[in-house]
């Protein structure tokens, strides 16, 4: 990610005693307490990522927030797609969704998801930017492998633009 954005906290919305609201470089996070200290890591289509430390289990985590998931069909499906997803793949090669929220209190005020994941040292551009030795490569390699053909026996096609379920 090209430079970081700064951080700045916001006091807590009063009708929101569980969450506080803290800008993002543009974007504004409304998340739980339990994650603190939120550090820009990464942007696409889908949302924003912020690296987080949650105190409750005492790992940093990756918290991605998706705004207005629900604006249109082809928004709702990918984010539909995204946490159905996530929360069936259970595998050490493929990132886990530990916790995923809303802090809106109905369906008339609701328009932001944040899921949170497991955080990785690196990106997988970053990896490939590396100088490792072969042995590191072919274990990499063979990590990405396992992910994949589980996706697989899943019936689950993963591809650049996304994910897919095959029928």
């Amino acid at each position: 990610m090209p430079h970081a954005a700064p951080v700045t906290a916001m006091s807590a919305p009063p009708r929101h005693p569980h969450f506080y609201t803290v800008e993002v470089g543009d974007t504004r996070f409304t998340i739980l307490k339990r994650y603190q200290n939120l550090k820009p890591i990464g942007s696409g289509a889908q949302g924003i990522v912020c690296a987080a430390y949650d105190t409750v289990t005492q790992q940093n985590v990756a918290i991605k927030k998706l705004s207005r998931p629900f604006q249109n069909v082809t928004h709702a499906k990918r984010a539909y797609r995204e946490f159905k997803l996530m929360k069936l793949v259970n595998h050490k090669n493929i990132i886990g969704l530990l916790n995923a929220f809303t802090p809106q209190r109905s369906l008339e005020e609701f328009q932001d998801v944040y899921l949170v994941m497991e955080l990785m040292d690196a990106n997988l551009c970053q990896v490939i930017q590396m100088d490792l030795d072969h042995e590191r490569m072919s274990y990499l390699l063979y990590q990405m492998l396992c992910g994949i053909k589980h996706l697989h026996l899943a019936g689950i096609i993963h591809r650049d633009s996304g994910t897919d379920i095959v029928d």
